[in-house]
């Protein structure tokens, strides 16, 4: 009966793909607890794309967790969503050897999971645009009927466009009835809801508790309690109030302390009933940030102010534009002579006489002894700013 089931089932029709010849693995760029994700060039496109193929026994293993229940399979899943902040999945399939694999955009930038420890500049500036993104993937999660289980971190993304992406849908289940029952403990041990952890019914809000651990991170640099790495320290500490974010960061907004701090309650019904009304607070924020910030000069073509700087400054291997047009001094008269007389005969030159000769018996008054003087010279033209 299993044989005939296999047999006719949806998996017996899917075609196997053989992935070297179908791809030019360029290079591993990740590697998940149950993954491997390559950079790749897909030959039938000429894209270059992210390519996760799964374990296959660590897969069937997550799949007996949920034996009678058709959960659907994780490209399944992913192929549907259609969502700036979440990757876009562009097909699915198993390989000759029955591996599931993912064909997805690849993404040039960094995990979240880095920038949260670097703290570098990027994390500073947009640390609150990210949390806004990541809510608003998670809400079109929750929209389209799914809950994620695995928020957290080292499952997003950010681009090298400062724009934020869920990546991995490995844990994510319907939100109908047959998988918030009691029992199925999944996800990232320090990012558990407190009904996860002590199995019991679920729901889309041990999502948001997830979305505020994540927050919180993204802001601190640590967890809200001590970090617990196996199940067990996971149990002591999640009866034990997590510590204010205002004590860590005093001068944060309070209205993003209280919304993270609601979605950290302990009981689902305390918490935020909706990613969307704890994302107001975040937005509020957000926009009075973008009101107050100073304007900034736009470089043109991406310049920095430095490098733009440089270029105004001449090239000290190349002679000056006014040096070049510079013209060559005459040369010194000799004494005696007079600038009237000088003028005079450039005068008539340029109308195109002769000069004058002077008669040699001409009287003249004796010339005092001058100063001996330069030729007038031409003044340099202006600095070209073009240089």
């Amino acid at each position: 009966m299993n044989f005939l089931k296999r047999l006719f089932s949806k998996e017996a029709r899917v075609p196997r793909v053989n992935i070297k010849q179908r791809f030019e693995l360029i290079g591993r760029v990740g590697q998940g607890s149950m993954s491997k994700v390559w950079r790749a060039r897909d030959y039938n496109s000429g894209k270059t794309v992210s390519l996760k193929i799964l374990d296959k026994v660590k897969t069937q293993e997550l799949e007996a967790r949920f034996v009678g229940l058709d959960k659907p399979k994780e490209g399944e899943i992913a192929v549907q969503f259609n969502h700036p902040h979440i990757v876009k999945t562009y097909e699915h399939g198993l390989t000759a050897d029955q591996e599931q694999f993912l064909v997805m955009e690849f993404i040039e930038g960094y995990s979240l999971s880095f920038l949260v420890e670097a703290q570098n500049e990027d994390m500073k500036t947009n640390c609150l645009k990210y949390m806004i993104q990541l809510g608003e993937a998670i809400q079109y999660f929750h929209d389209e009927g799914w809950i994620h289980r695995d928020i957290c971190p080292r499952n997003i993304m950010v681009s090298n466009d400062h724009e934020l992406k869920l990546i991995d849908f490995g844990l994510v289940v319907p939100n109908t009835p047959p998988f918030l029952q009691p029992g199925n403990r999944t996800g990232t041990a320090a990012y558990m809801a407190p009904e996860l952890i002590k199995r019991q019914k679920t729901s889309q809000k041990i999502d948001i508790f997830s979305y505020a651990v994540t927050c919180y991170e993204m802001l601190t640099k640590r967890l809200p309690w001590k970090a617990a790495e196996t199940m067990e320290a996971v149990l002591q500490h999640i009866n034990s109030p997590p510590e204010h974010i205002q004590n860590l960061l005093p001068d944060l907004d309070p209205r993003i302390a209280d919304a993270i701090m609601k979605g950290l309650e302990l009981y689902p019904q305390d918490r935020w009933q909706t990613i969307n009304e704890m994302l107001d607070p975040f937005k509020q924020a957000y926009k009075e940030q973008q009101r107050s910030a100073p304007a900034k000069t736009p470089v043109p073509h991406q310049e920095t102010v430095e490098s733009a700087r440089r270029k105004q400054q001449p090239d000290p291997a190349q002679p000056r534009r006014s040096e070049q047009a510079r013209p060559k001094l005459r040369k010194k008269k000799q004494p005696g002579s007079s600038r009237r007389s000088t003028e005079s005969k450039s005068e008539s030159t340029e109308a195109g006489q002769a000069p004058a000769k002077k008669s040699p018996n001409a009287s003249r008054k004796p010339e005092r002894p001058t100063q001996k003087k330069p030729a007038p010279r031409s003044k340099p033209d202006k600095k070209d700013e073009s240089h």
